[in-house]
């Protein structure tokens, strides 16, 4: 299991910039060295070239439900309204029984919800003090010192999602947590 150093990474870049798609590729990567990894992916839904919510897909068994949407009124773009079966979907996905066996658990996206206590929060707190898996949360580059004073108790490194040598990166981490 993940020693102390390498529990907590932070898969960061700016909003929009395609961390989850890096997310998903890199998923695949540690997939293929033979990692187990869970937790959840949101990826972004976008109609007529305008972002109109997010889905949640459990990277365990590929169920997806709707997370987030908004209304789009001519040029006016209203806040996301969070849905129960998105929520309700993710945190199953990011519960003990389901993160158990993990090497790796990523949580996409740990942003302003989660810093105000809500969405995925109390999952991931949950996740950090009673686990040993490394976990992975996607953060916009403005949120960083927000979610490291957030965790100051959990030593954690960041990874910038845009770097080409990101994933060797996380799974040399890997690698040496979990096979010393």
């Amino acid at each position: 299991m993940p020693s102390m150093m390498d529990r907590l990474i932070l898969w960061v870049g700016e909003k929009h910039s395609g961390k989850t798609t890096a997310l998903a590729d890199f998923v695949g990567i540690a997939r293929a060295e033979g990692f187990n990894v869970a937790g959840i992916l949101a990826p972004s839904l976008y109609r007529d070239g305008r972002l109109t919510g997010f889905d949640v897909l459990d990277l365990r068994d590929s169920n997806r439900a709707p997370l987030a949407r908004r209304e789009i009124v001519a040029s006016v773009t209203g806040h996301f309204t969070f849905l129960e079966d998105g929520l309700k979907l993710g945190n199953a996905a990011l519960s003990k029984e389901a993160t158990e066996s993990a090497d790796l658990i990523v949580v996409d996206e740990f942003g302003p919800l989660e810093l105000r206590g809500r969405g995925w929060r109390s999952s991931v707190d949950s996740l950090l003090t009673s686990g040993n898996n490394a976990i992975m949360l996607v953060v916009r580059r403005k949120l960083v010192s927000s979610v490291r004073r957030t965790y100051s108790d959990f030593p954690c490194r960041d990874v910038n999602a845009g770097e080409p040598g990101a994933p060797n990166k996380i799974i040399e981490m890997l690698t040496r947590s979990i096979h010393g």
